[in-house]
């Protein structure tokens, strides 16, 4: 998680999060365990010009998938690059892993530099005047409270989920980051897709649909600040960016963020203190 550029941390349909990571400077040696996609990953691979690799997924996410504008970077769980590890500890479900690597290899003449055509993300290691101070941060996803506590020696925030310390696998650091953006988006429940079905062969839980296009309010946090402002995604190639009251673009530090997609029928998820 550590070496990923940015993480978005989002709702499935049974109010637990996934992560979607994106990897663009660094490739780490494993990533995983690597699950199913998600309605939210038709949005984010046009954003970064991306790859998709998963683990599979609903039928009607699969169909809505291979008809997208990335389907031919869409990398199956048949692909060269993916394996089992075995571990009988845990779950069957929790043992699919990758070689980014490998996964690479298998995108062929694919494999090649973003375009990154849309609108941009910004970085600068100043921040941006109007912050108020902001060294720990709490997210209630109502199933779980994630948590940010800043470092003003490292200039990390480091992550905590549940009451413990969030560690990266490969590397049994705590998880950590630059840059915590929170945007508020309308979630809705698309009809049309099932994501469980029961015995009896009723939908029990259908595909929540993120519309991450348009705009919403977001919060972002840098440097041990906060900093309250506008998300916005016009088009579809254009990348999530927040911009100040008066129209600027809110910049990032240089490194690595995690964006806390969190739903706008949420009451008072979001709280931070000096």
């Amino acid at each position: 998680l550590n070496q990923a550029d940015i993480i978005f941390e989002h709702i499935t349909e049974a109010v637990v999060t996934r992560l979607t990571a994106i990897f663009y400077s660094q490739d780490p040696p494993a990533v995983g365990p690597i699950r199913s996609a998600r309605l939210i990953d038709l949005e984010l691979p046009a954003m970064y010009d991306a790859a998709l690799g998963y683990s599979g997924s609903s039928n009607g996410v699969a169909n809505r998938l291979f008809a997208s504008d990335f389907a031919s970077r869409i990398l199956g769980p048949g692909a060269f690059g993916y394996y089992r590890t075995g571990d009988t500890s845990k779950p069957f479900e929790h043992t699919f892993y990758a070689r980014p690597e490998q996964l690479r290899q298998s995108l062929g003449e694919l494999n090649r530099p973003p375009e990154f055509s849309g609108v941009n993300m910004q970085f600068t290691s100043v921040p941006p005047v109007g912050g108020t101070a902001a060294t720990q941060i709490d997210i209630n996803y109502n199933w779980e409270v994630v948590s940010w506590t800043y470092d003003p020696a490292t200039n990390f925030y480091y992550r905590t989920a549940g009451g413990a310390a969030h560690v990266d696998g490969n590397t049994s650091e705590q998880v950590r980051a630059r840059n915590i953006i929170v945007p508020f988006v309308n979630h809705v429940d698309d009809p049309t897709i099932c994501e469980q079905i029961s015995a009896q062969g009723t939908c029990q839980l259908l595909s929540v649909e993120i519309q991450l296009w348009g705009e919403g309010q977001a919060v972002v946090f840098r440097d041990g600040q906060r900093f309250e402002g506008t998300w916005k995604r016009s088009g579809r190639n254009d990348m999530l960016t927040v911009y100040d009251a008066d129209g600027n673009q809110i910049p990032l530090q240089i490194g690595n963020t995690w964006v806390q997609l969190m739903s706008i029928y949420y009451a008072n998820p979001l709280s931070s203190s000096p």
